[in-house]
Order: C-alpha cells, then sequence, then structure tokens
C-alpha cells in the first residue's frame, strides 16, 4: 500500500475517492512550530530555530510514522507554496528508510490528482529555506519589539515584522483624514432646448479655461452671465467608438478585493470559502471534486488545456461571435510574481454556478460565480460602445457646456461578466443646432478626505507596496483587528479605523524603529525571500545582515524610553476635577480604552473619550451622571452587605459595584431605569442588565428581593388590558404582556386607547 500525506482532512477525503492502492492521511496543518513561550532562535548558533511538536499532534505523528513504515512508497502532497514545503519538510523528518516523493496539487480532480502523482518531484529546500527565514525573522521581531510595547506602553501588546506596517498604513490614513481640510466648490448645470431634443449638460470651461468656481457669490455671478449670454449652438458632436477588455483571471489579492466590493466578505472569510471550493464538493458527480484550482498565488497564468477546454465552451454555449479571435493572455505587472501556479479558475468550466449552485452554501455559491464569470470572460471579444460627446456654447464662446453618453454595441465579455454601467443614452444631434437655455442649477460641494480602507483596499495597498503575500493578507488584517489596533466601523460599512491603542502602538514603533517598520523596508525584505526561493541567496546572509542592527537599534530604544519616559496620549481638556492632564489608558484584558487622570490614584477621576476630527476629546455628559467618577464612592449601600457602592469600569462598560469585592460581588447597572417595576407593592425600577457572558436583559433593582425579570425591552406608554401592568413586549409572533404573559390583540389594544 502506498502512502499519500496532505494537510486537510476534507482534501484527503475528496483524494482518497480517485487513488486505488493509496492510504490517504492528513497532518492537519503543521506538526511542528517554534512554542509559544520563548524565542526558541538560538542566534549564536546560526540561528537554528529549536522545533517543538505542537500540542494536540502527538497522536498525527504517530498515526504517519506507523503508516509510513509499512508503506511500499510514501508521497507528501502538502499545499504547493512555502508553508505546505515547510510542513512536506516536516513530515519527511519524521520517515526513516525510505526517500519521500513531493507531489503538488494544483486542483483537486481525478486529472490533476493523477498528473500530480505521476510527475512527482523532490521536497525544495529552497523554498523551504525561503519559509523558515520568514518565520525565524517574524519570531524574532515580534518576540523583540513586543517586550519593548511592553515596556513603553502596556503588558501583554505585540508587534510584528509585516502587521506593524500594515498598521502604520491604516494610521497615516486616520490622520490624513483628521488633517484634512474641506474646500468649497461649485458646479454648474444646465437643460437645452432645441426643436427636436432636451439635454442638460455640466459647465466645462468659462473663457476658454476650467470652470473653477469656489463660493456662492461667484456660483451666482456666473449664473447671471450664462442667463445673459446669447444664441447658444452645439459646436461640436465628437463620436469614437470604444472598445471594452475583459479584465485578468483571479489571484489572490484581486479575489479578496472583489469579494470585499460586492460580498463585503473579510479577507479571512474570503480565504475560507476558496478553500472549501479547493479541497473538494460533493456535487453529484461520482465523488467529490476541487471546483477552483489552489487559491493562493499572484499569477495570470492559464493552462493551455484551460483555454482550449474555455474557448470550446465559449463557442457552443455563446457562439463564435462571442470567443476572442486569439487566445488572450495577461502579464502581471510586477516581475517578482511566483509563476509555479495558474490563476484562480474553475476546474471544470462546464460546472456553471447555476448548474451546482444547490450543493453550494450561499457564500460558496457568490465566490464561485465570481470566479467562473471572471475566468469565462477572459476568452471572449471586448465589449465595444460608441461614445459621444456634445459641446454646446454661447455665441461669444464665453461658456462651454459638455454632455457625454454612450450607447453599448456589442455587449462581448459583458454577457457574463459587468463591470460598469454604460453612460447615459444621447440623442441624435446636429452640429449647429440652435439651443435655448431653460434652466441652470447651481450646487456647492466640498472635497473630501481620502477613503477609509476596508479589506479590499488595504489589500490592495498592501500588494502595491509589496508588503506580504498573498497567502498573508487576511492573517495580517485579522491579527490587528483582533488585538484592537484596529476596528471595524459601522459608517461607511466594513471601513476601519485607528483605535487609540493602534495609533500610539504605531507612533510609538515609528519613533523608535522607523527604519525597519516601514514599506520600503518591509517589501525589499519579501523580494530577499523571494530570492532565497529562487536560490539567489542564502538565508543566512539574510538573518547576519538584519540581526545585528536590529539588535543594537532595540538597545538603544529601551535606553532612550529608560531616559524620557513612556510615549502616552493625552485628551485636549484637563481633568474637571484636580486640572491634571487627562490621558488613554487601557483596560488590562480587553485593551478598550477610556480617559484616567494623569495625578492617579490621587485623583481617581476616569472618563469616556470622544474623537472630533481625529482628536481626542472627554465625552461630554450629564454633570450629574457619576458614571464620570470611576472608583469613586456613591451615596448608596449596597443591598447584601450594607458598603457603600463605586462606580467601575469593566468589559461592558461602566457599572455601579460593592466597594466590598471581592468579599461582595454585588453589581448594579447604572443606566436609567427603562420602566417601573410592574410587580405589585416593589418600588423598584427595571434597568438594563447583562449575564456573566455578556448578553443583555432587564431586571428590578429590588433584586434579589424582586426578581422580575425579561428579557425584552417594554413598549413605553402601553398597559395591559388583561391585568393592568405597564410591561407589554413585543416578539415576532405578536405584543404580549410579560406580566400575565397574554397576548395582546390589536382590537384590545385599540380599544383600550379609545376609552
Amino acid at each position: 500500500m502506498k502512502l499519500l500525506i496532505v494537510e486537510s482532512p476534507t482534501k484527503a477525503k475528496t483524494i482518497s475517492k480517485y487513488l486505488k492502492g493509496f492510504h490517504v492521511v492528513a497532518s492537519v496543518g503543521h506538526i511542528i512550530d517554534l512554542p509559544e513561550n520563548k524565542l526558541s532562535i538560538d542566534v549564536e548558533n546560526d540561528f537554528k530555530p529549536d522545533y517543538k511538536v505542537i500540542k494536540g499532534k502527538e497522536k498525527v505523528i504517530e498515526k504517519i510514522e506507523k503508516e509510513a513504515s509499512s508503506a511500499t512508497e510514501v508521497y507528501i502532497g502538502s499545499d504547493p507554496d512555502r508553508e505546505g514545503e515547510a510542513i512536506a519538510w516536516h513530515v519527511a523528518s519524521l520517515i526513516k528508510d525510505k526517500e519521500p516523493r513531493r507531489v503538488l496539487f494544483h486542483e483537486i480532480t481525478k486529472k490533476g490528482i493523477i498528473d500530480a502523482i505521476e510527475n512527482y518531484t523532490e521536497i525544495d529546500e529552497k523554498l523551504f529555506n525561503s519559509q523558515q527565514a520568514r518565520r525565524i525573522l517574524d519570531r524574532i521581531v515580534g518576540y523583540r519589539l513586543s517586550p519593548f510595547l511592553w515596556f513603553s506602553i502596556k503588558k501583554g501588546l505585540s508587534a510584528g515584522r509585516v502587521q506593524s506596517v500594515a498598521l502604520k498604513i491604516v494610521v497615516d490614513r486616520e490622520r490624513e483624514i483628521a488633517a484634512f481640510k474641506p474646500e468649497e466648490y461649485w458646479t454648474v448645470k444646465a437643460d437645452f432646448k432645441s426643436i427636436e431634443n432636451i439635454l442638460d449638460a455640466s459647465l466645462e470651461k468659462i473663457k476658454g479655461k476650467k470652470a473653477e468656481i469656489k463660493n456662492a457669490s461667484e456660483a451666482e455671478k456666473i449664473k447671471s452671465e450664462i442667463e445673459n449670454a446669447l444664441d447658444y449652438r452645439v459646436i461640436s458632436v465628437e463620436k469614437k467608438q470604444k472598445k471594452e477588455s475583459p479584465l485578468p483571471p483571479f489571484t489572490t489579492s484581486l479575489l479578496q478585493q472583489e469579494a470585499a466590493k460586492k460580498y463585503h466578505f473579510p479577507t479571512d472569510k474570503t480565504m475560507k470559502v476558496a478553500q472549501s471550493l479547493y479541497e473538494g464538493k460533493d456535487v453529484g458527480e461520482e465523488a467529490p471534486v476541487g471546483l477552483i484550482t489552489y487559491m493562493r498565488t499572484d499569477s495570470f497564468r492559464i493552462s493551455d488545456d484551460a483555454n482550449k477546454e474555455l474557448r470550446d465552451f465559449i463557442k457552443d454555449i455563446y457562439s463564435k461571435d462571442y470567443l476572442s479571435p486569439s487566445v488572450r493572455k495577461f502579464k502581471n505587472k510586477k516581475g517578482n510574481t511566483q509563476d509555479a501556479h495558474e490563476a484562480i479558475r474553475p476546474t471544470n468550466v462546464s460546472l456553471t454556478p447555476e448548474k451546482i449552485k444547490s450543493y453550494l452554501t450561499t457564500d460558496e455559491y457568490k465566490l464561485y460565480l465570481s470566479i467562473w464569470t471572471r475566468f469565462v470572460a477572459t476568452q471572449m471579444k471586448d465589449a465595444l460602445f460608441n461614445k459621444t460627446a456634445i459641446d454646446i456654447s454661447d455665441s461669444k464662446n464665453n461658456f462651454l457646456f459638455r454632455k457625454t453618453g454612450s450607447i453599448l454595441i456589442f455587449d462581448g465579455f459583458r454577457k457574463v461578466y459587468s463591470t460598469k454601467t454604460a453612460d447615459e443614452l444621447l440623442p441624435e444631434i446636429a452640429e449647429n443646432t440652435s439651443m435655448n437655455i431653460e434652466n441652470i442649477l447651481t450646487q456647492q460641494h466640498f472635497t473630501k478626505p481620502p477613503a477609509r480602507f476596508n479589506d479590499g483596499s488595504l489589500v490592495k495597498e498592501l500588494e502595491e507596496k509589496g508588503i506580504g503575500r498573498p497567502s498573508t493578507y487576511a492573517s495580517i488584517i485579522k491579527n490587528i483587528t483582533l488585538r484592537k489596533y484596529i476596528e471595524r466601523l459601522t459608517e461607511p460599512k466594513g471601513a476601519f479605523g485607528a483605535t487609540e491603542l493602534g495609533m500610539l502602538v504605531s507612533d510609538t514603533l515609528q519613533k523608535h524603529f522607523a527604519d525597519i517598520i516601514n514599506v520600503k523596508f518591509t517589501a525589499k525584505m519579501e523580494e530577499d525571500l523571494d530570492l532565497i526561493a529562487e536560490g539567489q541567496l542564502e538565508w543566512l546572509d539574510l538573518m547576519n545582515t538584519f540581526y545585528t542592527p536590529f539588535v543594537e537599534k532595540l538597545e538603544g530604544s529601551f535606553s532612550n524610553v529608560r531616559e524620557k519616559g513612556r510615549d502616552e496620549l493625552f485628551a485636549e481638556e484637563p481633568c474637571p476635577k484636580c486640572g491634571s492632564r487627562l490621558k488613554v489608558k487601557f483596560s488590562k484584558k480587553t485593551n478598550n480604552s477610556f480617559l484616567g487622570c494623569e495625578n492617579w490614584p490621587k485623583c481617581k477621576f476616569a472618563g469616556q473619550i470622544e474623537k472630533i476630527d481625529g482628536v481626542i476629546h472627554l465625552k461630554k455628559t450629564d454633570e450629574n451622571d457619576a458614571s464620570q467618577n470611576v472608583n469613586e464612592e456613591l451615596d448608596e449601600k449596597c443591598p447584601k452587605c450594607g458598603k457603600p457602592m463605586v462606580i467601575k469600569n469593566g468589559r461592558y462598560g461602566l457599572f455601579k459595584a460593592c466597594s466590598g469585592y471581592p468579599e461582595c460581588k454585588h453589581i448594579e447597572n447604572i443606566e436609567a431605569p427603562v420602566s417601573p417595576c410592574p410587580i405589585d407593592g416593589c418600588d423598584g425600577k427595571v434597568t438594563l442588565k447583562r449575564t456573566k457572558r455578556g448578553k443583555p436583559f432587564y431586571g428590578c433593582s429590588n433584586y434579589p428581593k424582586c426578581e422580575f425579570v425579561s428579557w425584552y425591552k417594554p413598549i413605553e406608554n402601553e398597559i395591559c388590558p388583561h391585568c393592568g401592568k405597564s410591561y407589554i413586549i413585543e416578539k415576532k409572533t405578536g405584543k404580549f404582556c410579560e406580566v400575565c404573559k397574554q397576548k395582546i390583540e390589536e382590537t384590545e389594544k385599540d380599544g383600550k386607547n379609545n376609552n
């Protein structure tokens, strides 16, 4: 029996259906790695890594060793990239007395699997060295820089060679937006009418120069002059045939950008869905089949066989009129493209999205639809347009108005993949046609700041600047989000904003390590890693060149902080209690930010942050709101033990707690009551509370004497017609009284309100 070792159990299941005489097992990713609790790099001994078995992988290793000892031949089919090569190298180290064969599965189909087995190769030591160099570099930077952040900001923070540059990109954009000063400008549009047509056009030029109108008075003056100008005529009708060519097939980054733009997928979700399409789905065939080629690639290359299959498909389904005259090929702009993989494409173009829709999840269908249509479009003809521009001017040529539009005359590749909407359809109109101006509209505008990054635009920025590789973009964004260095905003949806913590971390790293944590240095490092993979650079040479200057810089930075103190962020306002500065602080467990007095613990004032145009302010609240005075005693006694209640700042915001904690663990929500308690004889107030896991509910402030609770907030000013209580809630099935549990019929409610 032959043995094949792959990474994924799903992939193992799919492949085993096509290979006879093989036993297919999964390593379930890496089996050994650098342990998390120490550096594990012997920098004095050629940066030798001290790899350890990953916790939980002992049985996997035992199984691989046992299976390999009895196998006639051993094949390793981990993913065809750097990480996959490292897994193959480590798996091979377990196998005794046999030389493992390396197989590269670019698609999980019967043909792809058999071709890979027949064309096995050796493990690529250069590619492994490239991965190992990256892993060791990242470990050294992370394990040396993170303690520096603990020393200079707070414990528990982390830094990374690549992720810190990605963070800087987001922080720099945040500062650009905050510093942006909008400038006013005005536009002018007018309606023109001839005997046969009505046309609206925009003012383009004033006395031969570009129309630039800065304020309302200028706009009104120009409007008056336009109204008084004479003899408007069509002075030019320009028609040109334009063609639009299809976009190239997807690379990893382009797929991530498209999924973010079209479906608002985070990058890690895109990769997870793509992985499931690659590893194999049951779509009614004789066995599960991989639907797309390997999804980590930066190449536009498509195999000759795939292009031939696609061109035959287009000819059969859409007719030869839609087929590109010759095989269209796409070139990558960058010279460092790794061309071992094809672009991302369907493994079988005849498996149309609609044909297999019922076998896929909604997200899988969406992503497969995008991949399939984009691929099919690559070998279809260009779309053709008639582009028209109509210019209108007065007799003295003081004002030039222009109207543009297009007519789609052949849809070409747009039949399957639409990139943009055609311009407005324009009427046929001749030069020198007399036009009467009928309505003039002036409109105020303001210049806008640069757009915030989202998943798609951040991936695009990272790729263009050479930061990371396609396989790393998802983890980079995920890491800096989980660490609360950046956050996803609700407006605009999916956009990233830098948190106060992220800005402080980035500023600190820039202050001390600007020559390492920057775009140029990181991009050069990626190029060097590519050179290692190509055999043009020794990985130890790279390590030695990097390490000594880095350590010297690190030691100097520690000394600098010891001498000058930590970097901190401060609010514009002073402490309202003592006049000292208010500085940004971060909770120990969650890294949530708040403002605390610099004079702590003498002054225990704390408050919430409000950012206005990127500047940190103390959030204004009711002057009687005790929530501003964290840890200050209140004129309230704990109902359980009688000790004073104090204000605390926790995971879900500010709350009241007993000062006798931890002996007494009584807590209360400080939010305003939502209603009087509906229980007879109880003078308590129903307030918002939370369970231990943070789920909100509503409960009486007199708990435990009164145990009234509800998962629902009451509807204001509604009384139950059955029991007269004022705690009516709304569910999907209607309205109910939370006290007597009776349903409130609409007729009863209406009758009650009408009395």
